[in-house]
């Protein structure tokens, strides 16, 4: 019996870019490790790819007693630091697709200086009637330099998106303010973060923003490929992986552009409609591709789940 369609699970994106910051710096020693051959090629948008991986987290966390008692030689570190992997790709696109002219620090900086002013004030008075935490709000008071003003933005515009039901009606401050709070904040964190030794000291040490992306991305995305190798194993009786997204290594189907559009995008320098690939050189990524097709890895029963990757050497 055919099985019912899978409803599209509700996009999932990380709540906290202080939390990612964090998450990166716990995951950088791990793409320290990596070589050439260890990048890939992803075919989905990094927001995209962390917004699957973070939608599967509490499914594969379900199973994670059972993936340790069935699959005793199953890498679970994979599974327990995938949140962290997701964070830090998400980071690391951020830092990759800011645009040099927004990451000015003294521009920024200023502009943020002000809005958490005004943001600081208006909570100083809902703390004093209660309505939101005295101790939170007397900490972002206590921040001092440009990393904690980015912290700080963050860390306001998550106050208040915290309470807002309760304190909307009772402030002067306006959605677009807190909208703008934790973007900026977010900016001015890659700003610094751009500049290694000016100002930051969870600065990158990975300074080049392609490289660091492509081995975040990397990371994540082979992790996940082994949690969903993992499902596939229990689940098989059942449909393969399930609950999980597609594999983020395997070319979407039917996305395939043909010759002529592919030879006329490149001979007129335009982008073309196949996914970004995010490591390495390009030439060789499309040999590996070619070629992957026969790398006879586990794929699920349903087609549109087939986890076939396509590395990158």
């Amino acid at each position: 019996m055919a099985r019912p369609p899978k409803a599209a699970p509700a996009p999932v994106l990380p709540s906290s870019p202080a939390a990612a910051l964090a998450a990166y710096g716990r995951v950088e020693p791990k793409l320290l490790e990596l070589g050439p051959e260890d990048l890939v090629t992803v075919y989905v948008e990094v927001p995209r790819a962390v917004s699957s991986v973070l939608s599967a987290l509490p499914h594969l966390r379900e199973l994670r007693d059972e993936i340790v008692r069935d699959l005793p030689n199953h890498p679970i570190e994979m599974l327990d630091e995938l949140e962290d992997f997701a964070l830090a790709a998400w980071y690391a696109d951020l830092l990759y697709s800011t645009p040099a002219n927004e990451l000015d620090t003294k521009k920024l900086a200023d502009e943020a200086g002000t809005l958490r002013e005004g943001l600081l004030v208006a909570a100083e008075a809902l703390a004093y009637r209660n309505l939101l935490d005295k101790q939170r709000v007397a900490d972002i008071r206590k921040g001092k330099g440009h990393t904690d003003l980015a912290s700080d933005l963050i860390a306001l515009a998550e106050l208040f998106r915290g309470s807002w039901d309760k304190v909307r009606a009772k402030t002067a401050v306006e959605d677009a303010e807190l909208e703008r709070a934790a973007d900026l904040g977010v900016r001015l964190l890659a700003a610094l973060a751009a500049k290694p030794g000016k100002g930051s000291s969870a600065a990158p040490k990975i300074t080049d923003a392609a490289d660091r992306r492509a081995r975040a991305i990397s990371l994540v995305a082979k992790a996940y490929e082994e949690c969903r190798r993992a499902v596939a194993y229990l689940r098989w009786h059942d449909g393969g992986d399930g609950e999980l997204a597609p594999s983020l290594l395997q070319k979407p189907r039917g996305r395939r552009p043909n010759a002529e559009k592919a030879a006329a995008a490149a001979a007129s320098g335009a982008p073309s409609e196949a996914p970004a690939k995010l490591p390495a050189d390009e030439a060789s990524a499309s040999a590996d591709e070619a070629s992957a097709d026969a790398s006879g890895a586990l794929s699920s029963p349903e087609p549109a789940n087939d986890a076939a990757p396509v590395v990158s050497a």
